[in-house]
């Protein structure tokens, strides 16, 4: 789950979902053809984070209470134990809630700190860098 820290006051929105959207608090979101979706292990660009569960179902676009990510500092879940050589590196999503540390390949999310001790805590501090073309 990521869960705001700082820099959160007065940005919530509302905003439909495409259909057959399963959708728990804190999950990662993501545009898809016009609407929100839930991110995946490959997202490159995170939209925003859900502040309310919701299921769509496969006919209706269900507005979703959201956090638009840019300029938040978010504490996420980890699938894994997060190591000191983590922090200052951008990392991927492990699934729409939580993050995989050892994973480079799109570098959503640069972590500033661990929660914890290194090696043994999974929870760390940090920020979404959104896409830029390469």
């Amino acid at each position: 789950m990521f869960r705001p820290l700082q820099y959160d006051s007065g940005k919530t929105i509302s905003l439909p979902l495409a259909i057959s959207q399963t959708v728990v608090k804190g999950d990662v979101l993501v545009w898809a053809s016009g609407y929100l979706a839930v991110a995946a292990s490959t997202t490159e660009d995170a939209y925003a984070v859900a502040l309310e569960d919701v299921t769509t179902d496969g006919s209706s676009h269900t507005a979703i209470l959201c956090l638009p990510v840019e300029g938040v500092r978010f504490e996420a879940d980890c699938d894994a134990v997060a190591s000191i050589v983590d922090c200052g590196t951008r990392c991927d999503l492990a699934t729409k809630a939580t993050l995989n540390p050892d994973a480079t390949s799109e570098k959503i999310f640069l972590i500033e700190k661990i929660v914890g001790t290194a090696e043994v805590s999974t929870v760390v501090i940090g920020h979404f860098s959104r896409f830029t073309a390469t």
